[in-house]
């Protein structure tokens, strides 16, 4: 691991991006109330919750559907899932996928990561 390692911040919080042995991941510290992603990739996503509280809406079989998660749990979103995350509370997770990191953009989802920036947060 490099302590040289990007960090990218923005005013919803962090995203830390580390590699150990090939194996990519990520650290984000989001703050309440922000939202992230609104995408969806080829392979299996995995996120652990360490602290906090998240609302992740997918979009299964045309539908929405919502889960909330918080501290010690684990969240998998299947391959090919749209996904958008909205932090109830400052939240630290961990965040990894199956195979090499891909990302595609579901529209109606990421217009909502996107808006958040036009009304100043």
């Amino acid at each position: 691991m490099s302590l040289d390692e990007p960090i990218y911040r923005d005013s919803r919080g962090e995203i830390r991006r580390y590699e150990i042995r090939d194996v990519k991941f990520n650290v984000l510290f989001t703050k309440k109330g922000a939202l992230r992603s609104g995408d969806y990739h080829p392979v299996e996503q995995y996120d652990l919750i360490l602290k906090g509280k998240v609302k992740i809406t997918l979009r299964k079989n045309g539908k929405d559907e919502i889960i909330q998660k918080g501290a010690n749990e684990l969240v998998t979103i299947p391959k090919n899932i749209p996904h958008l995350f909205e932090f109830l509370e400052d939240t630290i997770m961990l965040e990894w996928w199956s195979g090499p990191f891909e990302v595609e953009y579901y529209k109606p989802y990421r217009k909502f990561v996107e808006e958040q920036f036009e009304d100043g947060k």
